[in-house]
């Protein structure tokens, strides 16, 4: 969260350098700014959702790792069935069961 506030920060810094240090119009100033927020909002709003699919796939894991059965597109997973690859961040099939060789990945599940 400090990250964002000094990313606000730097948006109030370039509008007062704009302000009084640039011969810009006001409709410039405002067209300038309002463009860098947007960029530095979007920038914010993708972290907070990266992060949010982040935790939710480490809690898949952690209940998988922990024995529990998960659903994932309505199919039954547990470590009897499947195996977890961690850098596909997905489910596959064990040889030798009905689900082999068919890959969920983690997001599906709930």
């Amino acid at each position: 969260m400090i990250s964002y506030a000094v990313w606000f920060g730097i948006v109030v810094l370039l509008f007062v350098w704009m302000h009084y240090f640039t011969e810009l119009g006001t409709k410039q100033k405002t067209v300038i700014s309002a463009v860098l927020t947007f960029i530095i909002s979007s920038a914010i709003a993708y972290n907070i959702a990266s992060d949010h699919d982040r935790e939710k796939v480490m809690g898949v894991e952690q209940k998988f790792r922990s024995g529990e059965t998960l659903i994932c597109r309505g199919t039954e997973v547990n470590a009897t069935t499947f195996d977890y690859s961690v850098g596909t961040q997905s489910f596959i099939g064990l040889k030798g069961t009905k689900h082999y060789q068919q890959i969920i990945n983690a997001r599906e599940c709930e």
